[in-house]
């Protein structure tokens, strides 16, 4: 039984999934993997990305069932051997070495995944690729009940001149548009790992800056409702701190509100700081 220790949020939203136990448990357990099948606690819509974990039996059981038997209440599952992945979903728990070794291991496991992933995106080929993140609308699993946590994707936080913004860019730039929430994992990982340069509000799915090339760069748009400076707004320090991590540029460009439109100009002059 593989048991979360993820720093805050909910494992069932993908940035504390992603850092919190998905890449976590792959680091301690893929020694493991050919003698061992691992029980993982429920991540609603995030179980689909388990499911593409080749290589790995992989069963899930109830949150309460996994939190549960840390306190062995129950004399089953209490008699399960159980490994506690510790989450480094928060910037001060970044450290590049683990970074670093996580950002090889996928690779290796997962390469048939990956070399899949090339085939379907040709477009990725290019060494000037922007790529593009749009937030896709929620699902409805975090309008409900069963949701840990309410809200996710555009309902939070959008982009809604998302098509301006594109045609500017593309007259200048290749530039590929996703909605990560629609692709499979490993394209997701595939994506970013050819990208150039990455376009994007700030979301959970820009964790996946970890896989990005020496030579790529971030473009994050920083929502600040209240009018503060980029540079004193908290959670810019999330993915401005992987990048710094693994050694790649950020630059950040504000959004007055989590909603509102971007100007085209302003992206445009973001990817113009990176050059």
């Amino acid at each position: 039984m593989i048991v979360p220790a993820n720093r805050g949020g909910s494992v069932e939203h993908f940035y504390h999934f992603l850092f919190g136990y998905l890449l976590p448990f792959l680091d301690i357990c893929h020694p493991l993997r050919e003698h061992r099948r691992f029980l993982l606690r429920d991540c609603g819509p995030m179980n689909r990305l388990l499911r593409e974990l080749d290589g790995f039996e992989i069963a899930l059981l109830p949150t309460w069932q996994v939190l549960g038997s840390v306190l062995a209440n129950n004399p089953s599952l209490g008699a399960l051997p159980k490994l506690v992945a510790p989450g480094f979903d928060a910037p001060a728990a970044y450290d590049a070495a683990v970074l670093r070794r996580i950002r090889a291991l996928v690779p290796e496991l997962f390469a048939a995944r990956l070399a899949a992933a090339a085939e379907r995106h040709p477009q990725a080929a290019s060494d000037r690729l922007v790529l593009m993140v749009d937030r896709a609308p929620q699902d409805p699993f975090y309008a409900s009940p069963r949701s840990e946590k309410r809200g996710a994707g555009a309902q939070v936080r959008s982009i809604p001149n998302m098509a301006e913004i594109h045609a500017a860019v593309a007259a200048r730039y290749e530039v590929l548009v996703v909605r990560l929430e629609t692709l499979p994992f490993f394209e997701q990982v595939y994506l970013f790992s050819r990208a150039w340069r990455v376009v994007g509000q700030h979301g959970a799915g820009l964790a996946h800056m970890i896989w990005a090339r020496e030579d790529a760069a971030l473009v994050e748009a920083i929502p600040s409702p209240n009018g503060v400076p980029i540079g004193k707004v908290a959670y810019a320090a999330i993915f401005r701190g992987v990048c710094s991590k693994i050694g790649v540029r950020w630059h950040g460009i504000l959004q007055e509100d989590n909603h509102v439109m971007l100007p085209p100009a302003r992206v445009l002059k973001g990817l113009a700081a990176l050059d």
